[in-house]
């Protein structure tokens, strides 16, 4: 069994390319898992927002958001695989797996997906050309031994620098992270032979990034938890052991 990890970008008639279309400039990312579809714009600008909420509540039913993401604003949706001719759905005919998130930016959807046979590959870019302009930007074989995590890092730490993932794994190396803490930014940027400001910049950037590729699955997972059962409150107060 082979292993195939495909980049490209297609463009059809797709609700959110659509919408993207008509933001250009702005790359509107959704997971869709167990589901759901979540979809992150990256604004603040209540115009821009309020008009895409419309737009993505045409798309499907919208049934929370977030505005706490930091610098953007999060919707989650029921999925709309079977509403619309989802990519998902074009792929997953292929036995292919997403590694999300999918970007749809400029009138593009932007998607990485994994495949496990070469010739299914080449099936799945005849289904998308047959739906519009396909461009496949990267293919490229991948051993056995990435499964399973691997495969899906990149969706959290590939937007962080080198200086920035050296900061966070020295702040853990050192017990930055510890309870308490076991050492300063001062005294790790000393040891680096950095300003303590240049060391903790490196740092909260890297932190913000990981922390804003991470709410999305966090926000899905918490959405499939079931909250447990609250228990009736007592209008009359227990009585104890010793009044007994």
């Amino acid at each position: 069994m082979s292993l195939w990890e495909i980049s490209f970008r297609t463009q059809y008639d797709y609700p959110f390319m659509k919408i993207s279309g008509r933001h250009p400039g702005l790359p509107i990312s959704m997971w869709c898992i167990w589901n759901r579809e979540l979809v992150q714009v990256p604004t603040l600008n209540e115009t821009i927002l309020k008009d895409i909420e419309k737009e993505i509540r045409k798309a499907g039913k919208c049934i929370d958001q977030w505005v706490e993401a930091a610098d953007s604003r999060i919707f989650m949706l029921k999925c709309t695989c079977a509403n619309w001719d989802s990519p998902w759905n074009v792929w997953e005919a292929h036995e292919a797996v997403e590694a999300p998130p999918a970007v749809f930016q400029d009138g593009w959807g932007h998607f990485r997906v994994i495949a496990f046979d070469e010739e299914r590959t080449r099936d799945l870019f005849r289904d998308f050309n047959k739906r519009g302009p396909t461009e496949l930007i990267r293919k490229r074989e991948l051993p056995l031994s990435v499964l399973p995590s691997s495969i899906w890092v990149n969706s959290l730490f590939g937007d962080l620098t080198g200086k920035q993932s050296d900061a966070l794994l020295k702040a853990h190396r050192y017990g930055y992270y510890s309870s308490p803490r076991e050492v300063t930014t001062e005294s790790i940027a000393r040891s680096l032979g950095v300003s303590r400001s240049t060391y903790e910049e490196h740092l909260r950037k890297a932190e913000n990034r990981i922390m804003g590729n991470l709410i999305p699955y966090l926000q899905l997972f918490s959405s499939g938890e079931k909250k447990p059962d609250k228990m009736p409150l007592k209008e009359t107060p227990l009585v104890s052991v010793a009044d007994t």
